[in-house]
């Protein structure tokens, strides 16, 4: 039998019938794939906690014609507190969204799963603010789809001199105070927002997550990762404005 072993992340959950879902599961090397898993809602069924949203597992799926079958899976990791807090759902569903937009059968997707996974542990620590996690994380997701804005100086001159910094959406990247005179959508650039620019694009996922930054700070970061994002993937992901109130 055409059977897959493979690890992923549950990004979906629709019940059908009175005692089957069909899921949607984010994994390693097939990519976003369908998964019917049949019977899991009954009591006791093995595979019942892992066919939950977030829950990461290794599965056992049978190939059928038109979509993946579940024989089994094991939890690698529930990210059960996700699910029980309403304010870091609210978080991980933003970066679910993107992570599900970004994601197709049959491309891998272990590096974005990666940062995904990491992005949930960083929304569990409690020295970390969600609302950067979830910038930190899109960031990350558009570097790896391959939309790296320009840190490196300025993307018009190229001169690394800079006293004043601003972020060109449509250049995609830093100008000097020199060359926004003729960009129009230049906006300034803190000066500890470029270095959390510069150091989220340079780290490792594992790493990209451990800093703060000032209120001030965060939200011209914050403005600066909404825009680039929406831009470049062509829709609007800045729906957790309200959050900020919380």
């Amino acid at each position: 039998m055409p059977y897959v072993k493979t690890k992923g992340i549950v990004v979906r959950e629709v019940k059908v019938g009175e005692y089957d879902k069909i899921l949607t599961v984010v994994t390693e090397e097939l990519g976003k794939i369908s998964v019917s898993a049949r019977g899991v809602r009954r009591s006791g069924n093995r595979c019942s906690a892992g066919t939950q949203i977030f829950s990461y597992c290794e599965w056992v799926l049978y190939r059928g014609k038109n979509t993946y079958v579940l024989n089994s899976c094991e939890i690698i990791d529930s990210f059960y507190e996700i699910r029980q807090d309403m304010t870091l759902l609210t978080y991980a569903a933003h970066m679910l969204r993107l992570l599900q937009d970004v994601t197709y059968e049959n491309q891998p997707a272990t590096e974005l799963l990666n940062v995904f996974l990491h992005a949930l542990k960083a929304l569990l620590n409690k020295n970390r603010t969600p609302s950067l996690v979830v910038r930190i994380f899109a960031l990350k997701t558009v570097q790896l789809m391959g939309f790296e804005p320009c840190v490196s100086g300025c993307c018009l001159c190229g001169t690394k001199e800079i006293s004043d910094l601003f972020f060109s959406f449509k250049y995609c990247g830093f100008v000097c105070e020199k060359c926004r005179i003729s960009v129009e959508d230049a906006v300034p650039v803190k000066p500890g927002t470029a270095k959390a620019l510069i150091y989220v694009l340079c780290a490792e996922p594992g790493k990209a997550f451990g800093f703060e930054l000032s209120p001030d700070v965060l939200k011209n970061f914050e403005e600066i990762v909404d825009r680039f994002v929406d831009d470049r993937l062509e829709k609007k992901y800045s729906k957790i404005d309200f959050l900020q109130e919380i």
